[in-house]
């Protein structure tokens, strides 16, 4: 894999950043407009470009399905190790309950959307993005189960809520449209597929101005506080990923495949997590603060990550 090639992309991917950052800092973006352009790339043009990629994948031919089945295995691996090493880090990190249930979401729930379908469609392809809806279709699940369930241990326990019916939201019914679709084999004309592909295209500037901007509303000084914050940075955009490389190299059979497993654990922390801390409770600031440090690192780690695939 050509990391000099990868890195170009990120860099591409950071100017893109910096042009929300600008926008925001010359009032062209304000809170309004920043939620509402964050709204629009989550509901309509993500979901678009899943679909999108969803519908590349089965112009290129029928699914392999021992490709398939290649990824799924992946995919339970990824999430596994993730919520196994989410005990550690939150022991090792957090100085209080509040902190350490905040580390194991940051550790879980990385920002395989957002972040990862821009990363991976430009490095692998938008016929790579059906591999990355059945992670996002996982982390759907898993964000309002077992997520959902440590958020909410800041609260006492007859305020605590059952959360599942936020599973059948947009990103996880176009996951599953996605993945229909691509079993299905359906054909569309060029209209069809012209729309998908120039709506979907759209999220990849958007988002990256979205995460741009966000980095704009934190007082510059406040954003690179706290040791920790690096610690954790080290540990799950470093250490893991190079980590599994290695270890799951006797399973590689798609270069691809195991490309965006690998990839997956480079992601930076998902905007989520801040949202749930929000709303929960917890240590927002920090939150918003790993969210941002890992996104602008990740322009650097991820490829030095690619390196060793």
């Amino acid at each position: 894999m050509d990391v000099l090639v990868i890195f170009q992309r990120m860099l591409m991917l950071l100017a893109m950043m910096a042009l929300g950052y600008v926008c925001y800092k010359k009032k062209w973006l304000d809170d309004n407009s920043h939620k509402k352009v964050s709204e629009i790339v989550v509901n309509i043009f993500n979901p678009a470009l899943v679909i999108n990629g969803a519908l590349v994948a089965t112009e290129s031919g029928k699914p392999d399905l021992n490709i398939l089945k290649e990824n799924l295995i992946f995919v339970a691996i990824y999430y596994a190790i993730n919520i196994i090493l989410s005990i550690p880090i939150s022991k090792l990190l957090g100085k209080d309950d509040s902190q350490k249930n905040m580390y194991k979401l940051m550790t879980v729930f990385c920002n395989v959307g957002f972040m990862g379908i821009p990363v991976i469609s430009s490095i692998f392809g938008q016929e790579s993005i059906i591999y990355i809806t059945f992670y996002i279709l996982a982390y759907n699940i898993l964000l309002y189960t077992f997520g959902m369930t440590i958020a909410q241990k800041n609260l006492p326990k007859e305020e605590r809520k059952s959360a599942i019916a936020g599973i059948f939201n947009v990103g996880t019914i176009c996951s599953v449209l996605a993945i229909v679709l691509y079993f299905s084999g359906i054909k569309f004309n060029d209209s069809v597929l012209s729309f998908f592909d120039y709506v979907g295209n759209a999220t990849i500037p958007l988002s990256m101005m979205v995460i741009g901007a966000s980095v704009a509303k934190i007082p510059f000084k406040e954003v690179f506080k706290g040791v920790r914050v690096y610690v954790f940075s080290a540990l799950t955009l470093l250490v893991i990923p190079i980590a599994a490389s290695f270890a799951f190299k006797g399973m590689k059979d798609s270069a691809v495949i195991f490309g965006v497993f690998i990839l997956m654990f480079a992601m930076p922390v998902g905007s989520i997590v801040t949202m749930l801390i929000k709303e929960y409770g917890g240590d927002e600031s920090l939150a918003s603060r790993t969210t941002i440090i890992t996104t602008l690192l990740s322009i650097i780690t991820i490829p030095i990550v690619a390196y060793f695939l």
